[in-house]
């Protein structure tokens, strides 16, 4: 039985593995800063990791948690230790980020 990927999970910047359906420079530095996922194989990418700072360790994520083609998460891992400071969420699924969540150490 193989293991489900934990879709929270931010990954690396390499733009290798299972689901990457794109790796991106958008800076064009030379370093992968934006990798998109496509974690339900219909061709779209539903999950989007970016290392906004550039130091090569991602540190924001994007999902499409119920794969209607709309970001319904947002997560931020301000001090780089893996784990997510900062959480928004379209609870209603209406389009709209309407819940935050801030982590109690952030």
């Amino acid at each position: 039985m193989s293991e489900t990927p934990n879709p929270y999970q931010l990954g690396d910047m390499t733009g290798e593995g299972p689901g990457v359906v794109g790796a991106y420079d958008r800076d064009g530095d030379g370093k992968v800063d934006l990798v998109a996922y496509d974690r339900d194989g219909d061709g779209r990418a539903d999950k989007l990791v970016f290392d906004e700072d550039g130091d090569g360790v991602p540190d924001h994520i994007a999902l499409d948690r119920n794969f209607d083609g709309t970001v319904d998460f947002i997560g931020v891992d301000r001090d780089q230790d893996g784990d997510l400071d900062v959480v928004k969420t379209d609870t209603n699924y209406d389009g709209t980020l309407d819940t935050v969540i801030t982590s109690a150490e952030d």
